[in-house]
């Protein structure tokens, strides 16, 4: 199955939207990702702290959202919304 995946990019300092190579709930409260190029540049893991998952499946697609804490590049520290949505293949 492919993701997509809408998140805030620390070093753009804005949303963006990639390709979804994996994700994991990390057992210290932190939710990882890792968000890739198309065609593939792998990047490194993006962690959220405290992290509140929902989970939906409708027509046939996967639906993660989750919110939590990410540090900005203003030097905050600001509550974020990740969206991880399921794609068909070509």
């Amino acid at each position: 199955m492919k993701f997509k995946v809408k998140y805030y990019d620390y070093d753009s300092d804005k949303a963006v939207e990639k390709d979804c190579f994996d994700f994991d709930y990390k057992t210290n409260n932190a939710f990882a990702f890792t968000p890739v190029d198309n065609p593939v540049k792998s990047y490194k893991s993006v962690v959220i702290d405290s992290p509140v998952a929902y989970i939906g499946y409708n027509n046939g697609k996967l639906k993660i959202v989750v919110k939590g804490y990410q540090y900005t590049k203003s030097g905050g520290y600001w509550k974020t919304t990740t969206l991880i949505n399921s794609v068909y293949e070509d």
